[in-house]
Parts: C-alpha cells; structure tokens; sequence
C-alpha cells in the first residue's frame, strides 16, 4: 500500500512548502451585505458560535449534496457544480479554493457559505465549504493535521434551523486526513468530530471525503458510526469513485428517512458527486 502513495506524498510535500497554514484556524463567511467576514468558530470551545442565521428547512424534504472538487483543477467544474446548486438545499464542497469563480456560482445559485480554512495556497483559502439555500444557526470548526506534510484537513459542523421543529439538523462536512501511515493522527480526527457532535440530540448528517483506503480506516468510520447511531445512506446506482478498491466518499444520517440517494460520473473532478434527499422524522 505505501508505495502506491509515496509519490503522490512526495509531490505533496513539495506543493506543502507553498502553502500558509494560519496558528488558529478560522472560518470565513458570507454575509448578508456580501462582505466576507472571518471568524473563529473552534468546536473546541463549548458548543458551537451562534451565527443567528435566519430561515429554516423544510422537514419534508431536504437535499443534501457532497463533492470533493479537486481544487478546481479539472475543466468543466463550473458546469457540474452550477447544475448541483441548482438541485440542492445544503451543499459541501472538500477540497473547494475560495476563488472568484467559485463564489460567484454559488452566489449566482443564491446559496450562502462558510469555509472552514485549511491553508492558503496562491492566494485562495483552501478547505470543506458548506453552501445552503438558508443561513445556519451556528456553525463550528475542527481540523487535523497530516501526520507527514504538517498541512491540515478541516472539517465544519453547521446547525440548521427546521420548520415545526425544536432541535437543529447537523450537517458535517469533512475531509479526513489521507498521507498518515497506518491509523496516526486518523482516529483523533475521527474521535473530535465524535466528541463534537456528542450532545446533539436532533437529525445529524456527516458527509465528505472519508478517505477510507483500507479496513482499519473504514473500522474507524464504523465506529464513529456507532457511537452517533448514524448508519449509511445506501445508492441504489452506485458511481462512486473507488480508490484502492474502496469507496472514499460517504453519507451518514441520523434522525431522517432517505427518500432517494443518487451518485454520477464526472470527468471534472476525481470524485464524483453524491446527492440525497430526505425527510426529517
């Protein structure tokens, strides 16, 4: 397994030396007069930063996309990410470089966002966006450092507000840690989302790149699973991108009844998408 992705490590470790990863991470969000503001929402603190965001979900039907974009390198990215705001109510994106064009599409598709900034990289931030078609209650942010490149994963919990109900629904949005030799740094990552999302008592939903390339990884998944009582949505037409023979990219719900669970090839990323629909019970 580790010559396979040696390489690709060394290369990451050259762009690494480019990167500027910040002593604190922070958030940086949109707000309603279209400033961008920066934040520090740490899920270390006790609970999550109230962002007192208006509207609320509709219980009856929430779409949920998730797509790791491949720091949008690959062409035609625009096109399949324009066409997946335009069918979703909650969108995360890993991988996503705040650039120009990047807002505008999802502006352009009226959606709000956040960013939970990994590093900067040729002057964009770099990390997990959550976009949504209301603004969240309150949000927070983790990350974890890869092991052999001391360059961070992030990962963003949003609370959405939901008509005719008293509890929030939680959206994760996360991308896993990938060069770290057997499970280090991979379970404390796992387990701080955990610990996170602990006292929630409403619908959740953890979604992203897992980066699940071997049993142990998808073990630890498993148990975060458990320990959340989320299970896994099932794709009935299953496109997703496997890598080493496994699956990397997954949804995981809680509190809801999937209605439908849809996943794509595209050739403007090296993940495809992920979308599901659902009802809050």
């Amino acid at each position: 397994m580790l010559r396979h992705w040696l390489p690709v490590a060394a290369i990451a470790a050259a762009v690494a030396s480019c990167v500027t990863v910040p002593e604190q991470q922070y958030a940086l969000l949109l707000e309603t007069d279209g400033t961008v503001a920066q934040r520090t929402l740490s899920c270390a603190q006790p609970g999550a930063a109230d962002l007192a965001g208006e509207g609320a979900l509709d219980p009856r039907a929430v779409r949920i996309a998730s797509w790791n974009l491949h720091k949008e390198v690959d062409p035609g990215w625009q096109a399949d990410l324009v066409d997946l705001i335009s069918r979703s109510d909650v969108l995360l994106l890993q991988e996503a470089g705040l650039a120009p064009e990047l807002r505008a599409a999802i502006e352009r598709g009226g959606l709000r966002w956040l960013l939970a900034s990994s590093f900067a990289y040729l002057d964009a931030e770099y990390g997990v966006l959550t976009a949504a078609r209301v603004a969240p209650a309150a949000a927070c942010t983790l990350r974890a450092y890869e092991p052999l490149l001391a360059i961070p994963k992030s990962a963003l919990i949003t609370y959405f507000r939901v008509i005719g109900r008293d509890a929030t629904l939680a959206v994760a949005n996360i991308h896993a840690i990938n060069f770290a030799p057997g499970g280090m740094g991979y379970h404390a990552q796992l387990e701080a989302l955990g610990d996170a999302l602990a006292a929630h008592p409403g619908p959740v939903v953890i979604a992203g790149d897992f980066n699940t390339w071997n049993e142990a990884r998808d073990g630890e998944v498993r148990a975060l699973a458990a320990r959340l009582s989320l299970v896994p949505v099932a794709f009935p037409v299953d496109a997703r991108r496997r890598f080493f023979g496994r699956i990397f990219d997954w949804v995981y719900v809680r509190g809801v009844e999937v209605h439908d669970a849809t996943a794509w090839e595209v050739t403007s990323s090296d993940h495809n998408p992920l979308h599901v629909t659902f009802r809050i019970r």
